[in-house]
């Protein structure tokens, strides 16, 4: 597959590629007209760029090239690891909790370590990998050729009020743990462990 990334006009080389979910929509669904225009649970909008803008700042601040991407992008980018950052909704409130998507199998074992992870300092449920369609099949992953993972982190229940309440002060702190993660897995950066984690408990 690298080969035909090689040859497409809008490849982007960079360690690593994080995109939050669901920023930039609603004005960005009608350049994409064959994606549905999701615009996730309330709130998600205004924080998953405050995931995603932490991770990159302590990345880049190591030495990792972050290429940070909306919800919707165009071109085809060549990664060690791409991370889309989400957080869950529900009908029925507190139904679900954090979870990992991905569409390669082999990606399994970057999804258990990011598990173990934040199941250190998450203290709510935990689903299944790929417990959706959507978690399996993101439309993300087309665009790209990762050679350590690529994932769909859901953080959290925005619609569960006892995650939300954990989750709103700590979304810088949840990029921290993000990048930490990130830089363990590619093996570049050395990000410490954010020293707060053990207070955010």
């Amino acid at each position: 597959m690298i080969a035909a990334f090689v040859l497409a006009a809008e490849l982007v080389r960079a360690d690593v590629l994080i995109s939050a979910g669901h920023e930039g929509r609603p004005a960005s669904c009608a350049r994409y007209p064959k994606r549905a225009c999701n615009l996730g649970a309330a709130g998600e909008r205004e924080w998953t760029p405050v995931v995603a803008d932490e991770a990159t700042r302590v990345l880049r601040a190591h030495g990792v090239s972050v290429v940070r991407l909306p919800a919707d992008f165009d071109g085809m980018y060549a990664v060690d690891a791409a991370v889309f950052i989400h957080f869950d909704g529900s009908e029925k409130p507190c139904a679900s909790g954090a979870s990992v998507g991905y569409h390669e199998p082999a990606f399994s074992r970057a999804a258990q370590a990011w598990r173990t992870l934040y199941e250190r300092y998450f203290p709510f449920a935990f689903e299944p990998d790929n417990f959706t369609t959507g978690l399996r099949d993101y439309y993300g992953y087309r665009q790209v050729e990762a050679e350590d993972a690529a994932l769909v982190l859901e953080m959290g229940e925005l619609t569960c009020p006892q995650q939300r309440a954990w989750l709103a002060p700590r979304l810088a702190f949840e990029g921290d743990v993000l990048a930490y993660f990130i830089s363990r897995l590619i093996g570049k950066g050395d990000v410490p462990v954010p020293a707060k984690v053990e207070q955010r408990r």
